[in-house]
């Protein structure tokens, strides 16, 4: 059968197990979320979203346990040479991928060399793997990083940011009908996919360390709030992926559910394009008033409910060097105004504001409406473009800088520490960036060099102290995340992250 006719097969197989896996009389947990994911490729990452799935059916060398703790996975453990510059890894040897392939070490170097092809246009590959000079093969299942420069955060970077494919599938079948029909090694392998639908996860009982107690997932897609609700509380669905705040209590008061509320790194902002080529916004002085001019506690209360922390930086408690001991910018109107008039800003003119539809991010439309309104108090003319989720991170990744002055943006520390962030979307090159601050480049360039952990938090210390005088953004809050689940499920969801990760799940 020929390369076609094969990719042709598996997406047909995928499709079929989607349907026998709803319908059957297996014990699938019915979950609804808000977005779709954007590609099956963990190479091709481009949203957060996208964790969704990859969280569950992939796996790095290294990674996080549920509480949030650095741990071996792929590996079992690492060895560092003095000078930072090489990692002696040995691998687990009871891990198979869902297609029953054994994980070797070819596996590993095959995945740095395909997440590091520019063909493919990884914009995660700054993170971990262009760092990677080498991956040399030590024998079936031991092998050594050799690096450019010493990192720091290699280890906390080796999960999400850099997850193995099996090299011998994707040679055969290609990486279009990989991103279609995606093979992992984690405790859920990929079921089917109808796009913008359903996704389906079925169970990987081979797995190596916490086989699900469940046989599959059954995701659908569903962009508002008020209709994810609603069809749990119909009885359709055991687990809501983001509960709308103003929703959370009457959520609550049904005795046959619960509602879960986590703490997340997922910050929330607004970016302040300032290298535009008429120097819109270039002056710190404009970005400080911006700053000033949005009441963002009143915003976070009335449209988030109290679900939603106030930030200083684009950080929060608990990522390295975020203590930097400031306070929110305050809410001053007469503030805003004066530093407005002395930058001589040029109140002729309309602003372009980018946000999303809800779904990504809760209530972000109406969040958007009213951080224009409170601008517009102190004489700053926006026009607001609503954009579908898709769209918008479209236009936000082709970083079209000239066409928008203002972006509502979130992203996510996958971890605690927050180099991989700022290395993509403060860096002026960074792949999600939409600001250039040279003087903050090579701070970003050096902080992963910094092997002494206090003087690498002190460095980023300083970073955000840097941000914080001259802000990028108009900084909001960091979300809590709110789950809904039916009082018939146990599941314990993973801290600090914006999406489910399903690995202890079951029925009672």
């Amino acid at each position: 059968m020929g390369v076609a006719s094969t990719a042709r097969a598996m997406l047909i197989a995928c499709a079929l197990a989607l349907i026998v896996m709803t319908t059957a009389a297996a014990q699938i947990v019915q979950v609804v979320a808000g977005n779709d994911i954007s590609s099956g490729d963990p190479h091709r990452i481009i949203g957060s979203d996208d964790q969704m799935v990859f969280s569950n059916t992939f796996e790095g060398l290294y990674g996080h346990d549920l509480d949030g703790k650095l741990m071996a996975m792929l590996a079992t453990h690492n060895k560092a040479s003095s000078d930072g510059l090489v990692y002696e890894f040995v691998l687990r040897k009871d891990v198979v991928f869902h297609n029953g392939d054994p994980f070797t070490a070819a596996d590993v170097r095959f995945s740095w060399r395909r997440a590091s092809d520019p063909r493919l246009k990884n914009p995660r590959a700054v993170v971990v793997v262009s760092n990677i000079r080498d991956v040399e093969i030590v024998d079936s299942h031991a092998l050594r990083l050799h690096l450019h420069k010493p990192d720091a955060s290699l280890l906390e970077n080796l999960g999400e940011y850099f997850y193995i494919v099996p090299k011998h599938l994707i040679e055969r079948i290609g990486d279009e009908a990989f991103a279609q029909a995606p093979v992992g090694t984690g405790p859920y392998a990929f079921a089917g996919r109808v796009a913008g639908r359903h996704i389906g996860l079925r169970a990987h009982k081979a797995h190596w360390g916490y086989p699900p107690s469940v046989d599959g997932i059954h995701i659908r897609i569903m962009p508002d709030g008020l209709d994810r609700v609603r069809l749990f509380q119909a009885g359709e669905a055991d687990i809501v992926v983001g509960v709308p705040a103003n929703m959370a209590r009457e959520v609550e008061a049904d005795p046959a559910a619960r509602v879960l509320i986590l703490p997340t790194y997922q910050n929330i902002f607004v970016s302040l394009t300032n290298h535009r080529a008429d120097g819109t916004l270039a002056d710190k002085k404009v970005r400080q008033a911006f700053n000033f001019a949005v009441d963002k506690k009143s915003i976070a209360d009335k449209q988030l409910a109290g679900y939603a922390r106030l930030v200083a930086a684009p950080c929060q408690k608990g990522l390295i060097g975020c203590d930097i001991g400031r306070d929110p910018y305050p809410y001053d109107e007469k503030k805003a105004k004066q530093l407005l008039q002395e930058a001589k800003f040029n109140f002729d003119k309309t602003y372009r504001f980018v946000t999303m539809a809800s779904g990504r991010v809760p209530r972000a439309p109406e969040i958007a409406e009213a951080i224009m309104r409170y601008l517009e108090r102190v004489g700053i003319k926006a026009k607001l473009d609503v954009l579908p989720y898709g769209e918008w991170l479209e236009f936000v990744l082709a970083r079209r800088f000239d066409e928008a002055e203002m972006v509502f943006w979130t992203w996510t520390d996958y971890n605690n520490d927050p180099v991989g962030r700022l290395a993509r979307t403060v860096r002026t090159d960074g792949s999600n960036s939409w600001v250039s601050y040279p003087t903050l480049d090579p701070l970003i360039d050096e902080a992963n060099g910094i092997m002494d952990p206090k003087a690498r938090e002190e460095h980023l210390r300083k970073l955000f102290h840097l941000i914080y005088d001259d802000p990028p953004f108009i900084f909001l809050w960091t979300l809590d995340k709110l789950y809904a689940t039916a009082k018939h499920v146990d599941w314990q969801p993973a801290v600090n992250l914006p999406w489910p990760v399903f690995w202890k799940l079951g029925m009672k």
